[in-house]
């Protein structure tokens, strides 16, 4: 019962995690990755996170993430 434990499982758990790594991409990492861009945006009324100064530029704390 230990052998199982100390070489089955461990092997077994790295079949499933391969499986899962090998899957094809889609949605929204297959656009990532075709483009080569990560397209985000903010809400201009959010304040402190997002708004508009006086110069109508944006500000706040989603901009410095973004």
């Amino acid at each position: 019962m230990k052998v199982l434990r100390k070489i089955i499982l461990p092997l077994l758990v790295l079949t499933v995690g391969t499986a899962v790594c090998a899957q094809e991409l889609t949605g929204t990492l297959k656009k990532i990755k075709d483009t080569g861009a990560i397209t985000i945006g903010y809400r201009e009324s959010s304040i402190p996170f997002s708004y508009l100064d006086d110069k109508q530029q944006p500000i706040g704390y989603a901009m410095d993430l973004c």
